[in-house]
């Protein structure tokens, strides 16, 4: 088989096993991982800890007997022996085993999204990669480049060395063998001022965030120049100049990542994208604003690349929508979030759940979180969040009865990490909740939510026009 194919046969079984963990094929995706491990890796320790993986967490499955005679057969190896820490029963969205040490990772993508003044790319491994970054000045013909440099990983025959981007902030994105055991990743630049780095999981990605100086110019009526916002003053200046034009929605999950199912089977994957739809008319025909969507159809798009989709489509607000799902069928209500640090043990388990990632992973991001907060949109963000929360809580109160006020609250959700305009997150309701799932189901229900929605977007571009339109008096 092709490297190519089996790294994508590797990450179509992670998804199974990762998004999935109930389902009935998640056991057929780890054995078909580990049996892939042991002539194509060549990697028979990683085999073990994948079988034993499916043995403790999937006793019962249909797959528990081949598991069992493949870990009979590697005990005469002696590849049984080696493995001197099983890994217990692993709760869901745990990551997966790592490969042994000796199994090293290889880049599998470089991807980019641009617009005039930002540019996003993401770095794909097959397994986690330590990695560090660095700039290099340029001297005379040389231009000043981005280092990233991956350990423990290598670059598969036929991938594609350099990939062109001249948009005016990089010229383009190389990567080479830097050693035997490391890849390094090069971002040839021509007007970076700044940039973020951080790391994602499930599938492992190093996205970058280049900023530049090229910015976008929008002329007033007179035909001068808009005034440039003094960098000290906060964002929304910068939007009363700009005025909202272009509106992101982004419905939730999508393709293979179907998000909560409801008891009855109705998934959000559905609901959301019904709704974004009907958003996405009301907003045009109603208000002419310019909309997109991260997708139109029942179509799996990474969460990176969402909120890069919205960047390089130069998005004035970004509206990303979901429906919730609890534990207990008790939970109802109505909830609106913006990126930010929490404590809030529920936020958590909602950004858990919607990130796809584990408890200790969302920790993780909460630190880097840390450093890329200084510069985004968050009190823009906060009050974008309150007007679409109480719109929403107001429409729907005056047609359905016991409609729960959950409120604003903050998360680190990743689909808003990065986002150049304001950006929040809305729960319309809570599939696991029999009343709301019913309601779910109805048409009208679904308009409603929809009309709210807009109305809510549209009340925050009017106040940001009665701002502006004070300031120029």
């Amino acid at each position: 088989a092709k490297p190519q194919d089996l790294d994508e046969a590797f990450a179509g079984y992670e998804g199974v096993v990762t998004l999935h963990p109930k389902s009935k094929l998640a056991d057929d995706a780890l054995l078909a991982m580990a049996k892939l491990a042991l002539p194509d890796r060549r990697d028979p320790e990683y085999a073990v800890r994948l079988l034993t993986r499916l043995l403790a967490d999937y006793p019962q499955g249909d797959m528990a007997p081949d598991a069992a005679r493949e870990m009979q057969g590697l005990k005469q190896t002696g590849a049984v022996a080696a493995v001197a820490d099983p890994l217990p029963s692993t709760p869901a969205h745990e990551p997966l085993p790592k490969p042994t040490k000796k199994h090293r990772s290889k880049l599998l993508s470089l991807r980019s999204w641009s617009s005039v003044d930002y540019t996003r790319v993401v770095i794909e491994t097959s397994e986690p990669v330590d990695f560090k970054h660095f700039l290099l000045d340029g001297t005379g013909d040389t231009v000043k480049r981005l280092v990233i440099d991956l350990d423990n990983c290598r670059i598969p025959p036929h991938h594609q060395s350099t990939i062109p981007v001249q948009d005016g902030l990089l010229k383009q994105v190389r990567s080479a063998q830097f050693s035997e055991t490391s890849v390094r990743v090069v971002l040839d630049t021509q007007s970076l001022t700044d940039y973020k780095i951080f790391n994602l999981t499930e599938p492992f990605r190093v996205v970058v965030d280049v900023l530049g100086t090229k910015r976008r110019k929008k002329m007033s009526e007179n035909g001068s120049i808009a005034k440039t916002a003094n960098p000290a003053e906060p964002a929304i200046i910068k939007q009363l100049d700009l005025g909202i034009k272009t509106i992101i929605l982004d419905p939730g999950h999508g393709g293979k990542d179907c998000g909560a199912i409801s008891p009855n089977g109705l998934k959000e994957k559905d609901i959301a994208l019904t709704v974004a739809l009907k958003v996405a008319q009301i907003l045009k025909k109603d208000h002419q604003y310019r909309v997109i969507l991260t997708r139109s159809q029942d179509l799996f798009v990474p969460l990176e690349e969402r909120t890069a989709i919205a960047n390089s489509k130069l998005g004035d607000l970004f509206i990303s929508i979901h429906v919730n799902s609890a534990p207990t069928a008790e939970a109802q209500g109505v909830e609106t979030y913006f990126l930010n640090l929490t404590n809030s043990k529920e936020a958590m388990q909602v950004a858990a759940r919607e990130n796809a990632t584990s408890a200790d992973q969302l920790s993780d991001l909460q630190a880097i979180l840390r450093d890329l907060l200084q510069n985004s949109k968050i009190h823009e963000s906060a009050s974008l969040a309150e007007l679409v929360q109480d719109t929403m809580v107001a429409g729907l109160s005056k047609k359905y009865e016991n409609v729960m006020n959950l409120g604003v609250k903050r998360a680190p959700f990743v689909v808003l990490i990065g986002a150049q305009m304001p950006a929040v997150l809305a729960e319309i309701a809570f599939l696991s909740n029999p009343g709301e799932e019913k309601r779910l189901m109805e048409e009208p229900y679904l308009v409603t939510i929809a009309e709210q929605l807009a109305s809510g977007v549209s009340q925050y571009a009017t106040r940001l026009e009665m701002a502006a339109s004070l300031t120029m008096q």
